[in-house]
């Protein structure tokens, strides 16, 4: 015997409290049961069992209303229990229904409340632990799919009677089983579009790359040419490295020789000086003796005399001093006066050209003045003479004259405009002369660093590997940076056209849509919608809705106005987060109908008056087709409008009530009527704003680039860091030989840098004035554009006012009112001119007069002091002279005391005099010994240096291989060679700044073009072949769609005949070429009516009927072994009612049947009778009617028919998994091509936005996973702790 479901059993389930068990059987089964006593409560604990698709499809805001919430007397429970069992029998081929080995099969589905009411679900198979996938693995292998219409609902049967015709095709997918198409032709979109951006990519980079090509072909000639040449610089520099090695050796042979000569010429001094002084000290005493005496004479009168001889001698030195310093200050003064004279003359010219220059403005002033006098003179000459022709004359002149002194005001905003905007200017060629002179001074200090740095960096060892592996990886990495470089300006420049297209695409679509800003913002929000960034919007009016008959569009458009683009939304949290993108991206404005908070008005009494009379076709919102969801925020848009024939019944009812007619004329309620010719509608039913996919299209490329520029932005700062990191490395490489020098480079590099971030502190606070007055000029360039635009618009109006005066007057004064504002119109352009000249040149007066000041200040300071110091010298000098002649007169007293006792003076004298030529000889011959030990010291030093220098050319010979020169070998001089080597240089230097590189980045560049192409050509390739494969998805999944519908559409004739008593019915698709770009149309003719009937036309009933058929048709060709339907039969008649209910009895012989009903002949024909009641209390309660007697006879009679529809059901499975067998598949996605160079890594992490998403939304959704379930861990631990300590109080 066939699968059938043999009970259902319930514990605190919705209304029904404890355990509640329900037998069922094959054969048609009915369960009734008073209004609200909960018999569709059982429909629903199958499809919470199956699996809802939400807990809105078994009636219920959210789980915890699935569990019974008390009733009168009774308590809520904490969970609830469902459990399904299928009798699965084995049938004639050996198999069962459900793939397991059991006669009978219980699916269980429970829930329960945690302590912190979270609700905890559990699924059960047989009693062992399962989930809903294996629950619907199962199910499929039975074809009781919970999806597919063996349930039907509530409301089911009036939804699909109501659908649209795209949403009944989309039903008709689902049977077909054309979802796994869509999953692969989505695949091959997707990786087409990647291709596609790839591509793009490439095109653009081949652009800039062959640009690149042509630019690097010369440079490499050059380089080529000069690469010869550092050959030979780099063979001379080599000898020279040779020349000095051997120098320095003879140099060093030399220098020890001469020091141990000055080791024995020092020795030998030496002696010479012991010996002599002896025979000084023998000298002292002698005149020790004579001083003694020559004291004795003299007294105390003579030490006085001595120490004022003493004291004018260190005055004279300390004047001379003086006057020494004074001079040297004087010639530093003198040259910064040089310096500042230069720039004073400078100044000095540029004032008297700029003098000149106001001179001559003054003069065109003056000039421009006399002329507009004449000019003004003369036209009121003639405006006198036209208003004596009249008051009309009189009127346009006066009219006239107001025109003109409006342009002289408009002149004169602009005149101060222009004023401020020069004013600002000459501030900024200041400050920008400043700043080249900062930055020049920055750059200067900057290269000095460099320099110490680089001595630094020179001194720095380790280990040569290691340091030429350095300097490769940061080759590498600034090729990654110059590749990184060029493709984010390709990016850029894309990016830039893109925005401007963009601008041009949403100014257009605002002129065509004509709703002030609006259409774009729409459009923005709808792009938002389906790239699944913004939830809840459903759509514009335009897409939601469609008229019933095409004739109305005009009209019903019309009604709507710029309703059209409104968006209507879930709610006024929707509303507000879609206001609040559209600010941020600056993407428009738009107006949200938020279905939660719209409320509308029933129609007054007069509109439904109005509605009754001839010529009235009726509501607005009657004559649309549109989900019932919406039927809100349709009848708010439309506001109880009327449809009307034409304007004449337009007038005879307006007043009161708003009327469209047919050709789109408006009649408002207050009475204003609005009408004309037509214009072409940007915006139409069910479709989008004209313009806005190209808007949607662009906005989505730049998203896309931006994300690209993003990603080569951070390729390009991890490129930067790494030669951060890399040259920090190799700054850290040590000598250790070398520390002490480090220490002292380190020191002056110190330094520098202090001295270069001070000059880059000047440079910054330039630059931020420099930019203030830049934002400063911006606003004033705004203003005078705007003081410019206001000079034209009263231009436009004396223009207007000048001709209609010369349109009134006669010709000869035309003639001459003409020939004047000609000639006031030059002079007013030659005045405003000069006015604007003259007052630039003010400002840049005041500056180059300030400039003039200060440095003529700065002449008179320097002047000054040189002045002072002239007066102080000549005063040093005339005291220098006074003090010689008192010391020589000191002098001459001394010697005069001394001529009694001449005998002992001379004999002191000519001792002293021996003494010192004594001294003096010895005092030399011991300074020679000092010079020669010295000598000797510091060629040993020297020696020292030039074995080190001899030491370090030699390593650096070795670093760069060069060998030492054999001996005998003849090389040039070390002074020759320089002068060589400075020619090559100078050779080098006329070549001026050579890219060295050009040659190599000239074959980097090819290389990587023919990367590119093959690149290209397999992009190509694939972007072919995926064509090809979604074309032919495509193809096979219209032919499956079409085969199934033919199949289902042959069952709903045969259906629909027979439940309308021989009523006609058909399923055709709007678009059987595209059948996936339109719907499916359902027709039914009942029978006895008009074959013109259309489907709006037939009664609940006569829809509710074919709704019925279509779901009888898709059963009988998905056969399941159960239905459950839920008052299907509720909107039908008796007679259409009886139709269902012998079908069912029909096809129970096949299937088993199980209706909620509460019609007779429903009842009458069912096989078993299950009674659902409730007590008054609320809880809901079985009356069993069962007979097993017929329940098994019937079986036996319908065995022969379940294993027929086992077999129909193995053989459609099997020719659907033949065609999804022979489905074309899509490859795997090609990888970011090589040749895009630094981008490649960030693509393959990022390659683009929806991927972004798709990644963010997996992620999301394993975080609320996780969360879930740590909290449910969480409950189940507290839960057990509670239970454990109510345990242990017990056993207390």
């Amino acid at each position: 015997m066939g699968m059938f479901l043999k009970a259902l059993e319930m514990e605190n389930f919705k209304s029904f409290r404890g355990e509640v068990v329900i037998p069922l059987d094959r054969g048609f089964s009915a369960i009734t049961g008073p209004n609200g006593s909960g018999k569709s409560n059982c429909g629903d604990a199958i499809q919470f069992v199956l699996g809802p698709k939400s807990t809105r499809t078994i009636r219920a805001q959210n789980t915890k209303q699935l569990i019974f919430n008390g009733a009168e007397g009774y308590k809520p429970a904490r969970g609830c229990v469902v459990t399904l069992v299928f009798g699965n029998p084995v049938l004639s081929n050996g198999r069962r229904r459900l793939p397991i080995e059991n006669d009978e099969v219980r699916m269980t589905r429970s829930i329960r409340l945690t302590a912190s009411d979270n609700v905890v679900s559990t699924y059960l198979l047989d009693g062992e632990e399962s989930s809903q996938k294996s629950f619907h693995r199962l199910l499929n292998a039975a074809n009781a799919r919970p999806d597919g219409y063996n349930i039907v609902l509530q409301g089911d049967v009036t939804g699909l009677a109501r659908m649209t015709p795209i949403e009944r095709r989309k039903v008709l997918d689902g049977v077909a089983g054309v979802t796994s198409y869509d999953d692969e032709i989505r695949k091959a979109k997707k990786q087409k579009e990647s291709v596609d951006s790839y591509i793009e990519r490439i095109g653009m980079l081949q652009e800039e790359q062959q640009v690149r090509l042509k630019e690097l072909e010369q440079e490499r000639k050059v380089a080529m040419k000069a690469q010869s040449i550092t050959v030979e610089l780099t063979t001379s520099r080599a000898q020279r490295y040779q020349a000095m090695y051997a120098s320095l050796g003879m140099e060093l042979e030399h220098q020890i020789a001469e020091q141990l000569r000055f080791v024995e010429e020092a020795t030998d001094l030496e002696e010479q000086v012991k010996a002599g002084s002896k025979t000084l000290v023998e000298l002292d005493d002698r005149i020790g003796e004579i001083q003694k005496q020559i004291d004795a004479l003299l007294g105390d009168e003579g030490d006085g005399l001595s120490k004022a001889i003493h004291d004018l001698r260190v005055q004279l030195d300390r004047d001379k001093d003086r006057i020494e310093d004074s001079l040297q200050a004087n010639i530093d003064d003198g040259d910064e006066r040089e310096q500042v004279l230069a720039r004073y003359e400078e100044a000095e010219v540029a004032l008297n050209a700029l003098l000149e220059e106001a001179t001559t403005s003054q003069h065109q002033m003056e000039e421009a003045q006399r002329m507009l006098d004449e000019a003004q003179a003369e036209e009121e000459k003639v405006r006198a003479l036209l208003e004596g022709s009249g008051k009309n004359h009189a009127e346009l002149n006066r009219s006239l004259s107001e025109a003109i002194a409006g342009l002289e005001k408009a002149k004169e905003a602009v005149a101060a405009a222009q004023s401020d905007v020069d004013r600002t200017a000459a501030q900024a060629e200041l400050v920008e002369a400043n700043l080249a002179k900062a930055q020049e001074a920055a750059e200067e200090s900057r290269l000095e660093l460099e320099e110490k740095e680089a001595e630094f960096k020179a001194l720095a060892g380790g280990k040569k590997v290691d340091r030429s592996s350095l300097t490769k990886n940061i080759l590498e990495a600034e090729r990654s940076e110059s590749r990184l470089l060029e493709e984010a300006g390709a990016v850029e420049r894309k990016m830039t056209e893109t925005e401007r297209q963009l601008r041009s695409a949403r100014a257009e679509l605002e002129n065509k849509s004509n709703s002030k800003g609006m259409a774009g913002g729409a459009a923005a929000i709808l792009g938002a919608r389906d790239r699944g960034e913004i939830k809840g919007i459903i759509g514009t009016i335009a897409e939601l809705c469609a008229p019933i008959d095409s004739e109305h569009e005009t009209a019903l458009a019309t009604a709507f106005g710029g309703a059209m683009t409104s968006v209507v939304v879930d709610s006024d949290e929707v509303a507000a987060e879609a206001i609040r993108w559209l600010a941020q991206r600056k993407a428009g404005r738009a107006t949200f109908l938020p279905l939660n908070k719209l409320t509308t008005s029933r129609a007054g009494g007069k509109a439904m008056m109005v509605a009754r009379k001839p010529g009235v076709i009726g509501f607005a919102y009657e004559l649309l087709e549109y989900d019932a969801r919406i039927d809100t925020a349709i009848k708010f848009a439309l506001r109880n409008t009327l449809i009307v024939q034409n304007m004449d019944i337009a007038r005879q009812n307006m007043g009161g009530v708003r009327l469209v007619t047919m050709r789109g004329d408006v009649t408002e309620a207050g009475g204003a009527m609005v009408g004309g010719s037509r214009q072409r509608m940007s915006v139409s039913f069910g479709g989008g704003i004209a313009g806005a996919k190209e808007v949607e299209r662009l906005t989505a490329e730049i998203e896309r680039l931006r994300l690209i520029s993003d990603t080569v932005s951070a390729a390009l700062a991890d490129v930067r860091k790494e030669q951060q990191t890399l040259r920090q490395q190799i700054n850290e490489l040590a000598n250790e030989e070398g520390a002490i020098q480090r220490e002292t480079l380190r020191a002056e590099v110190t330094t520098f840098k202090k001295t270069h971030s001070k000059a880059i502190g000047v440079v910054q606070g330039l630059k931020e004035d420099l930019q203030r007055l830049e934002t400063l000029a911006s606003s004033q360039l705004e203003l005078l554009d705007e003081a410019e635009s206001k000079v034209a618009d009263a231009e436009v109006l004396r223009a207007s006012a000048q001709t209609a005066l010369e349109d009134a007057s006669p010709q000869h004064l035309k003639d001459r009112l003409h020939e004047c504002t000609v000639k006031r119109t030059q002079a007013e352009g030659i005045r405003s001119n000069a006015d604007v000249s003259l007052r630039s040149i003010s400002e840049r007066k005041n500056l180059l007069t300030s400039s003039v000041s200060s440095e003529k200040e700065r002449l008179g300071q320097i002047d000054m002091a040189v002045k002072e110091r002239l007066e102080n010298i000549a005063t040093l000098k005339q005291n220098v002279a006074e003090n010689n002649e008192v010391l020589a007169e000191k002098e001459a007293e001394r010697a005069q005391f001394l001529e009694e006792n001449k005998g002992l003076e001379d004999e002191r004298i000519e001792l002293v005099e021996e003494r010192a030529s004594l001294n003096s000889t010895l005092t030399q011959k011991a300074s020679q010994a000092r010079s020669h030990r010295t000598l000797s010291t510091e060629l040993e030093r020297t020696i020292q240096a030039k074995r080190k220098e001899l030491y370090d050319v030699e390593m650096e010979m070795g670093a760069v291989g060069i060998q030492a020169p054999e001996e005998g070998t003849v090389l040039d001089s070390v002074a020759d060679i320089d002068r060589r080597i400075r020619r090559l240089e100078r050779r080098l230097e006329e070549f001026g700044a050579v890219n060295m590189r050009a040659i190599e980045q000239y074959d980097a560049v090819e290389q990587r073009l023919e990367e590119m192409e093959g690149d290209f050509k397999k992009l190509q390739d694939r972007k072919k072949h995926l064509i090809d494969v979604a074309e032919r998805l495509e193809e096979q999944r219209k032919v499956r769609l079409i085969a199934v519908l033919e199949k289902v559409n042959e069952n709903f004739k045969k259906v629909y005949k027979s439940l309308s008593n021989g009523g006609r019915g058909e399923l055709y698709l709007e678009n059987k070429e595209e059948p996936f770009k339109g719907g499916l149309e359902l027709w039914a003719q009942p029978k006895g009516k008009s074959s013109n009937v259309t489907r709006h036309q037939l009664s609940g009933g006569e829809q509710s009927v074919a709704a019925l058929a279509l779901i009888f048709a898709i059963q009988d060709y998905d056969p399941s072994p159960f239905y459950y339907f839920d008052e299907v039969d509720q909107n039908l008649d008796s007679v259409n009612a009886e139709c269902i209910a012998k079908m069912c009895r029909e096809r129970s012989k096949a299937a088993q049947f199980i209706m909620v009903t509460l019609r007779k002949v429903s009842l009458q024909l069912a096989d078993h009778h299950i009674g659902i009641t409730h007590g008054g209390d609320g809880c809901s309660r079985r009356i069993i009617d069962f007979d097993q007697e017929q329940a098994i006879a019937l079986g036996e009679q319908a065995l022969k028919e379940a294993e027929s529809a086992a077999a129909k059901n193995a053989q459609r499975a099997k020719e659907e998994e033949e065609t999804l067998a022979e489905m074309p598949r899509v490859p795997e996605a090609l990888p970011a091509p090589s040749s895009l160079g630094g981008l490649l890594k960030h693509m393959q992490e990022d390659e683009s936005l929806s991927s972004l998403a798709e990644r963010t939304a997996e992620t999301n959704e394993d975080i609320e996973e996780r969360s879930a379930l740590v909290d449910a861990l969480s409950e189940l631990e507290t839960e057990e702790s509670d239970s454990q300590e109510a345990t242990v109080e017990l056993d207390e």
